[in-house]
């Protein structure tokens, strides 16, 4: 008899005690807090992030023909006071040009291809650049030629050297030496053409 109470009470105090550590019925990881797995960003059932882990879409501006595209360029250009930014429109594209004075004609095996741009100043600093060492095309391959200095046929380059003041516009063309049968995609200006910041770098695609 006195066994039988004995086993009784040890039962009573072993369901007791599993009953304080969360029980053994399989859902004691419904009772603690939720661990940190060191990501910021929430999912939903099915794998889907919730709006809060989103990538930003800011990046480098991106356009086609015709458009106006803002950019940005280096603090302390040439130790100007104040914030350097222009607005960059491309006009025109010309996959067939041919240069103003022969000795800027493309050689053998290769031909030039010219852009016309429109640049306004649009920041409180003076932007002083080089007309055509930002310019660039893209071909298919993801090959870009830079510019060059010289002028087509169609009409002036840009200015060698750039000065404009808080809204001063300049206009004129860039033109590039390409492999005679590259295909151009795309045509890119970076402000201060110094490092890979794409931040500072516009992008046209063509076609």
């Amino acid at each position: 008899m006195h066994r039988a109470i004995a086993t009784a009470a040890a039962v009573v105090t072993l369901t007791a005690t599993l009953v304080a550590c969360g029980g053994s019925d399989g859902d004691s990881d419904k009772a603690g807090p939720t661990k940190n797995t060191g990501s910021s960003s929430a999912a939903e059932p099915g794998g889907e992030q919730t709006p809060d882990a989103v990538p930003s879409s800011a990046g480098p501006p991106v356009g086609k023909l015709g458009d106006t595209l803002a950019l940005e360029g280096l603090a302390g250009n040439l130790d100007t006071k104040g914030t350097v930014r222009a607005d960059f429109t491309l006009k025109k594209y010309m996959d067939h040009a041919r240069a103003a004075v022969d000795y800027f004609k493309a050689p053998a095996g290769k031909r030039l291809v010219a852009t016309e741009f429109t640049i306004v100043s649009t920041g409180t600093g003076t932007y002083h650049d080089s007309g055509y060492n930002g310019a660039k095309v893209i071909d298919s391959t993801g090959q870009g030629y830079f510019g060059k200095p010289g002028s087509p046929t169609v009409g002036e380059s840009l200015d060698l050297s750039l000065i404009l003041q808080p809204g001063e516009r300049a206009s004129g063309w860039v033109i590039f030496e390409v492999p005679e049968n590259a295909k151009i995609t795309a045509v890119t200006y970076q402000m201060d053409a110094t490092g890979l910041d794409e931040e500072r770098v516009g992008k046209w695609n063509l076609g």
